[in-house]
């Protein structure tokens, strides 16, 4: 099981250590970005990039994994005639939705704009409008260098497009911030970057696929030759629901950057709950008002919740993404073999996978939110004064909503594979059901939310939370109906949850015992270091990995005999 799942195994962590790349970039870039133009223009880059990331979804989201699945399954057959058909059926398609996204945006610009109300968004809208057309390019070569097991391409690319908008997107924003620049002006520079990076990985892919026009493949005689049009209809028959799914889905950071912020605007955000205070070990309450005075508050809120809290959030996912695209080509395989015990020891690894990673993330964000927010982002902007005189800074707005967001890190991961394995099991259009139920308790719980005073902005993590949860439970319950597969609630949860715990009590009690001794940041430092040290040794002392799934990692053989060596595991 170990050697057939390897090459799974290995493109998701050659995926995973591009998106780490990715990650770092992309903080190197956002974190030094908040701290020059400030929440305001954040405010306005977060909201017109929620809008971009939406009509990418639904360019891309649904072609790339059907181009993905037809041509593994034309490779597995020998059919190199069949996968060069694909190929092209794919690229017009994706050519024509791509251009036709990219005009969509551009001469809509000032209609979405107005749905939040801050006209000054249309400049924002416009400037990203081209780059649809090259993503959609881009999207229809990853999709198959993904088909054919090869995810060298695809990372390589998206380590281009966070270069270009590291180089060029910084460097314009601060040279715009520092003109003095209109925020919205200066967000449309920052956005300036995508675009470069886009276009230079478009350009990238499109030489890898020139370089790889013959692949190497098991020759056979082609029983029949499909004509185009009969290509089309299959991609559009795997396509459809899967966009829809994905585009639906998108509308949570849409609902975010719209309606909550309108929400925010339309009513007094009342109290607020801080509890971002880890030092005294008790999450004390600390109930504010907070009128907002000033039209520009609500998107300063959302500025620095999506900048700080969101951005942080998004990291430990990031690690999983690469076994959702991996998986599903995995699993078509296994189908194929009729192998239903490799298809599900295959899934068991991934959702142990994915509850190692994310639970001692989302415990370790929530525990140690404003340490590691202050150890990150200098820019500490007074967003609004209380009803007692008392300002109130985008940290203390962003580390609460951090810790609420954490919970939600595990239920991302989930979310993301399970939904992989309905697609590879060709059940995408049960997601549609799944994300749909999610979008619509995230639209009524943040409306409801954010009206209560008690709670105010919070309701944006909250009702993030509960989308998600409700998504996972329908995902579990399709795939549990469908495929007979159900994951054993102990070795996939329990075991890494009680490390999890282990690793958040020693996150909390080193801060606080160090901080009053070698100061906040290297206290932060040094308690995350011990805190994912303990986890490990937890992970090993209760049995939460096993040598089977060792040896599935890259290398495996050498750091099972290392865990070994060191008395880990058990020889």
């Amino acid at each position: 099981m170990a050697k057939k799942n390897q090459g799974f195994v290995y493109g998701a962590f050659i995926l995973m250590l591009s998106n780490l790349v990715v990650k770092v970039v992309g903080a190197l870039f956002k974190i030094p970005l908040a701290n020059v133009i400030g929440d305001t223009a954040m405010g306005y880059y977060s909201s017109a990039y929620s809008v971009y990331s939406m009509l990418f979804l639904i360019s891309t989201a649904g072609l790339p994994v059907a181009i993905s699945r037809m041509i593994a399954s034309a490779r597995a057959q020998g059919k190199a005639g069949e996968m060069r058909r694909i190929f092209r059926a794919s690229l017009g398609l994706f050519l024509v939705i791509g251009l036709a996204s990219s005009l969509l945006l551009y001469f809509l610009a000032q209609q979405i704009a107005a749905i939040p109300q801050e006209p000054e968004l249309a400049l924002c809208f416009k400037t990203i409008a081209p780059i649809l057309f090259f993503i959609c390019l881009s999207s229809c070569i990853r999709g198959y260098f993904q088909g054919s097991q090869n995810m060298v391409p695809t990372a390589v690319s998206q380590v281009i497009e966070a270069l270009g908008n590291l180089g060029v997107g910084l460097t314009l924003g601060v040279w715009a911030a520092k003109k003095g620049r209109a925020p919205a002006e200066v967000a449309s520079f920052v956005l300036v970057g995508i675009t470069v990076g886009v276009i230079a990985s478009a350009v990238y892919l499109s030489f890898a696929k020139m370089l790889s026009a013959r692949e190497e493949i098991p020759e056979a005689k082609e029983k029949s030759e499909r004509r185009t049009r009969d290509v089309v209809r299959e991609l559009i028959a795997i396509a459809v629901p899967i966009t829809i799914a994905s585009s639906v889905l998108s509308l949570t950071s849409v609902i975010d950057s719209m309606v909550a912020v309108r929400r925010m605007k339309e009513i007094e955000l009342g109290r607020h709950i801080d509890f971002s205070s880890i030092q005294s070990m008790l999450f004390s309450l600390r109930a504010v008002a907070a009128p907002v005075e000033e039209n520009t508050a609500a998107v300063s809120i959302y500025g620095a919740y999506t900048a700080k809290a969101v951005t942080l959030f998004n990291m430990p996912p990031t690690l999983i993404y690469p076994f959702a695209i991996s998986i599903i080509p995995a699993i078509s395989a296994a189908k194929s073999r009729a192998d239903r015990a490799d298809l599900h020891r295959t899934m068991d690894f991934t959702f142990r996978i994915v509850s190692l990673i994310c639970l001692p993330a989302a415990v370790g964000l929530s525990v140690l939110s404003g340490p590691i927010i202050r150890l990150l982002f200098s820019t500490n902007e007074t967003l609004y004064t209380d009803a007692r005189g008392i300002a109130v800074t985008s940290n203390e707005i962003a580390a609460p909503m951090l810790s609420i967001l954490a919970t939600a890190i595990l239920f991302s991961g989930l979310i993301s594979v399970s939904g992989a394995m309905l697609q590879g099991y060709g059940f995408e259009r049960k997601s549609i059901f799944s994300t749909c139920c999610g979008v619509f308790t995230k639209l009524v719980s943040s409306w409801v939310l954010i009206g209560i005073p008690a709670i105010g902005a919070f309701g944006i993590p909250i009702s993030t939370l509960l989308c998600y949860a409700v998504m996972f439970f329908f995902n579990m319950t399709f795939l549990a109906k469908h495929t007979h597969y159900v994951f054993s609630i102990r070795k996939v949860l329990l075991k890494p949850l009680l490390a999890a715990a282990g690793c958040g009590v020693t996150a909390a009690l080193s801060f606080w015992l160090l901080s009053s001794r070698v100061g906040e940041k290297p206290a932060t430092i040094l308690a995350i270091l011990l805190a994912a040290v303990v986890y490990v040794l937890l992970i090993f002392a209760i049995k939460g990995i096993e040598k089977e799934e060792i040896l599935m990692l890259p290398k495996g053989e050498k750091l099972l005999s290392l865990s070994q060596k060191l008395r880990l595991l058990r020889a």
